[in-house]
């Protein structure tokens, strides 16, 4: 809230200002789970060379890595916003269960690994040429 000037005002003051920065974001929560989050996103181009500065990044590289959004802020982009419910996590509160991993439709273990369609997994050959893939080694240079 508040767009650049509160950035800045918030940078002079220090760290504790930063972080007590407000936002407009929203959560719906249920029995201490959220079920659904969103807000409204800056807009403003000169607010978000702003945020990025903080974060680190100079003018230059929030052109080279944001160009496409940055440009679009600069036509005039109104508010924009949103909200998105987590469905598994609703499905997960009715069902009486602990672990989301129970009501997903494709769960992976703690090693982000799915257990029944074993993936992910080595692709072989015959699955490649199946789908016209090729696969050739990198290029690399040689040595004179």
């Amino acid at each position: 809230q508040g767009g650049k000037a509160a950035l800045e005002e918030a940078q002079s003051q220090g760290n504790d200002a930063l972080l007590g920065l407000k936002a407009y974001q929203y959560d719906l929560v249920c029995n201490g789970y959220e079920i659904a989050s969103g807000g409204i996103r800056n807009h403003l181009p000169d607010a978000m060379v702003k945020a990025f500065e903080i974060a680190g990044l100079d003018k230059a590289t929030v052109e080279e890595r944001f160009g496409g959004l940055y440009r679009a802020f600069h036509y005039g982009a109104p508010p924009h916003g949103g909200m998105a419910a987590g469905v598994d996590r609703i499905v997960m509160l009715l069902a009486g269960v602990e672990n989301l991993r129970e009501v997903i439709a494709f769960p992976l273990n703690q090693q982000a690994q799915d257990l029944m369609m074993q993936a992910p997994n080595e692709v072989s050959d015959k699955q490649l040429k199946e789908l016209h893939i090729r696969s050739a080694p990198p290029i690399t240079e040689k040595k004179a």
